[in-house]
């Protein structure tokens, strides 16, 4: 900072010495102007910084960082005072007549904004006190200056007994200022050597010889130095991040060198005085008594301030004592020997250690062997670290330790120990870890611990289920069954082996892990469905429950082994209870295969994977289509075609077949009503289930349907199927009379394959009757035993008003036996299989051309 300012200012002073005397301005004066012009430079620029016209000065070095983005309000008034200060620094250099007034202002406003500069003093009262100092020692050496030198040429004149009061108290307090300073950098010696040659320079021009060339020069050259030395200062102060070096030091006047040297020196000067002249002046009687009344304000401040001081260090030993006599922490402080100096009470209250059984021994005596090693009392831990040291009644506690080396503060002069009893924390853990480990009902391994054990393992597993167990909580209560879940858990615990390990996966699912082979692993779950299924002396009754149990074999992963033994787990309980089964990789292919199917039909429809087959029903006497049967097809995209039964056994599963026959319905409904509109004559079948007609609602959404497609009710029909309808023939009685009550068409599907006599006939209110083809299927035209079948079926479907149909047409001999039996209508592969709605269109066309 002094170096990129002083050539710039030594530019502009050396363009007024050489440019003033061409203009006419005598020597003497172009030395002044020079100086003013260079001080009021950066007088400018410091009021510049002060209002934070620049973030980064242009002459500031790489070392200095960025200006905060807003300065302090102290910072910003000591900046201003120190411009005002500078600035009327220039202006008594070349305004005369008005210099008596401007420079006692200029350089109070110089001391002030010193003393107000970061990094000089802390705060405000600290301020007052080194001013306060400043004058003390400043009057001290003016009564000196006084007696010895200015009285001894008669009494001085006004103008050089106040010039040099206010010089020596100016100078004094910005040297006191820069000494003193809180934050012993360059920075604030720089200023406070600044504002000390201004002053200086001030003092220096009303004292000049008359006609002192010399003097000029070496006023001007004060003034110009020091506003440099202010302004580098002040950009250094404000420019630098401050970190705090040795705090303010205040002490009394005898303690201070600094500062009694003076006050020495002036009382020696008064006692010379009066023995050499035997009285002092009328000025040295005065100054000697604001230099007295100065230095005993001085102490009665210090005084009050060491006492507030006191206070504030008993307020804080008292909180220090309550917070530590309050801890559970114990606290001890070692000598550099590592010996225990001093212990806080909570050693004795915590670990039973007396100061008699501790203080003036060896830290390190106290710490188990094996873990003295762990600890560095050399040094300060960044983390605590566990250890065991042994209590006043011999145990070895567990304790978290933390060690912070103060041996190099001169007031601790030790290192500091903090010890934390964690026997508590310790328990905690193996608390936790056990509860991690096992079961808390049964206390045998959980899920997470068997799966561990399980890795690179071979043998066997198998997974036990408790049948009926849902039933004993819901009869007898949560207890009850807790109780039978931790019997049933002490009956596998005795029936394994020493390296078998069991575990309770999950309500009533245990699972043990043998190592033994296939026979033994067999003969050790049919044991096991022995013992379980005991009865169990539970209090008010005697229960008793079967189990289901599921073999794997030990490998290919923890998890997959557990997904196998589960798998063959639900085999066993689908075939009944008390059963073992082996895990069968043909079931388990059924098993995803079931599983994905479940996953993935809710929303088959959505991802376009569902669809329409249609199966013709033809006029056996005419030779064409008088109705299709709309059939569902699934797209699997991984497993293809879906079978409908098995997609429809998966909806029922799933409770969503209501949804599935409504997409059937609308889809078959728009595609009858395009064909419609298009010319074709033809009737549609649709298949619903039992379950789904008796269903509230089902009238109305069949009623929506039709409205929606504009479809006349005699040309849909609604298919059930004989074999589910089964015996309870009431329970379909209403709900297709409703649907006749529409408009639509029943049928019933497959007759002659379930339990549907001819008598039942007539209590149904169905329109058509799809004959199976097991009726005619199996003998020749014209011989055998089926023809009087077919012909009383075909008679009593005649009087009843209902349409036959022969569902199952595969040969031409099926074809004549039907017909002469009387049948019109069939259905079946002799005349193509369920094709998508295109083909079914492209025979209708063929036969339009006929």
């Amino acid at each position: 900072m002094l170096m990129a300012s002083a050539p710039l200012t030594l530019t502009v002073a050396a363009a007024v010495l050489v440019g003033g005397p061409p203009l006419g301005l005598p020597a003497g004066v172009a030395v002044l102007v020079a100086a003013a012009a260079a001080v009021t430079l950066h007088a400018a620029w410091l009021l510049r910084l002060a209002v934070g016209a620049g973030r980064q000065h242009p002459h500031a070095d790489e070392a200095v960082a960025a200006a905060p983005k807003a300065l302090p309000r102290g910072t910003v008034f000591s900046l201003v005072a120190l411009a005002s200060g500078v600035f009327g620094a220039g202006v008594s250099a070349v305004a005369t007549p008005v210099a008596g007034y401007v420079a006692p202002v200029a350089g109070a406003a110089l001391v002030a904004g010193l003393l107000k500069l970061p990094g000089v003093t802390v705060d405000t009262p600290g301020a007052f006190r080194r001013a306060l100092d400043g004058i003390c020692v400043a009057l001290w050496k003016f009564l000196t200056l006084l007696v010895l030198v200015l009285e001894q040429h008669g009494d001085p004149s006004p103008t050089v007994f106040t010039t040099c009061l206010l010089a020596i108290v100016g100078i004094t307090v910005a040297v006191v200022s820069g000494v003193w300073a809180p934050f012993p950098r360059w920075a604030a010696v720089t200023a406070a050597g600044g504002v000390a040659l201004l002053v200086l320079g001030l003092a220096v021009l009303p004292l000049r010889p008359a006609g002192g060339g010399t003097w000029l020069l070496v006023a001007g050259g004060l003034l110009v130095l020091g506003s440099v030395l202010v302004w580098a200062g002040a950009c250094r102060s404000v420019y630098v991040d401050r970190q705090p070096g040795r705090p303010a030091t205040d002490g009394t006047l005898i303690g201070d060198p600094l500062l009694v040297a003076p006050v020495l020196a002036g009382a020696a000067a008064v006692l010379y005085a009066l023995v050499s002249r035997g009285q002092l002046g009328t000025p040295a009687m005065v100054i000697g008594t604001l230099a007295v009344l100065a230095v005993a304000a001085r102490e009665l401040l210090e005084a009050v301030a060491l006492r507030r001081y006191s206070g504030q260090l008993d307020a804080q030993e008292a909180t220090f004592r309550t917070l530590v006599a309050g801890s559970s922490d114990v606290i001890v402080v070692l000598d550099r020997d590592l010996s225990v100096r001093w212990q806080s009470a909570a050693a004795a209250r915590q670990f039973g250690l007396s100061d008699q059984d501790v203080v003036g021994r060896p830290f390190l005596q106290l710490v188990r062997p094996g873990d003295a090693d762990e600890l560095a009392l050399d040094r300060t831990s960044p983390q605590p670290v566990r250890a065991r040291i042994q209590d006043g009644f011999g145990a070895w506690r567990p304790v978290e330790v933390s060690v912070t080396d103060e041996r190099g503060n001169p007031e601790v002069d030790g290192v500091v120990v903090h010890l934390r009893d964690v026997t508590a924390e310790q328990d905690l853990e193996r608390s936790l870890q056990r509860t991690q480990r096992t079961d808390p009902l049964t206390g045998l391994a959980n899920r997470g611990t068997l799966l561990a054990h399980l890795e690179d393992k071979t043998g066997h597993l198998m997974m036990i289920g408790l049948d009926g167990f849902a039933g004993v909580n819901d009869l007898h209560g949560s207890d009850v069954g807790d109780a039978m879940l931790v019997e049933a858990a002490a009956r596998i615990r005795a029936a394994i082996g020493k390296g078998d390990v069991a575990a309770r996966l999950n309500g009533d699912e245990f699972a043990v892990y043998t190592g033994v082979d296939k026979v033994h692993a067999f003969t050790l779950a049919t044991r096991l469905l022995g013992d379980l299924g005991e009865p169990y002396p539970l209090p008010g009754a005697d229960l008793q429950l079967s189990a289901g149990i599921g073999l794997a074999p030990a490998a290919g992963g923890a998890e997959e082994s557990l997904r196998r033994a589960g798998l063959a787990l639900r085999r066993a309980k689908r075939g009944g209870r008390g059963k073992v089964e082996w895990h069968d990789a043909a079931v388990e292919d059924a098993y995803v295969r079931r599983a994905t199917l479940e996953q993935h039909l809710p929303q088959a429809a959505e991802r376009g994977e569902l669809d329409l087959a249609y199966h013709p029903v033809y006029d056996l006497v005419e030779g064409h289509p008088i109705g299709v049967e709309a059939l569902l097809r699934w797209r699997h995209p991984t497993l293809g075609t879906v079978p409908p039964r098995e997609t429809l056994e998966v909806a029922r599963e799933l409770g969503i077949t209501g949804e599935i026959h409504d997409w059937v319905l609308n889809q078959a409904c728009r595609q009858l009503s395009s064909w419609q509109h298009e010319g074709y004559q033809l009737w549609m079948s649709v298949n619903v289930a039992i379950d789904d007609l008796v269903a509230e609602g089902f009238a109305g959404r069949l009623s929506l349907a039709l409205d929606s497609h504009q479809i006349d009710p005699p040309d849909l029909v609604v298919e059930l199927s004989e074999r589910e309808l089964g015996v309870d023939l009431d329970r379909a009685v209403e709900p297709l009379a409703t649907v006749r009550a529409i408009g639509v068409r029943t049928a019933l599907d497959g007759f002659g394959t379930g339990a549907t006599s001819l008598a039942h006939l007539r209590r149904l209110p169905t329109d058509v009757l799809k004959v199976d083809g097991a009726l005619f299927a199996a003998h020749p035209a014209g011989g055998g035993a089926a023809a009087p079948i077919i012909d009383v079926v075909v008679n009593l479907a005649q009087r009843l008003n209902v349409t036959v149909v022969a569902h199952g047409l595969e040969a031409e001999r099926h074809l004549q036996v039907v017909r002469t039996a009387g049948c019109r209508y069939g259905q079946g592969h002799y005349y193509g299989t369920p094709a998508p709605a295109e083909r079914i269109e492209a025979a209708l066309v063929r036969q339009r051309t006929w």
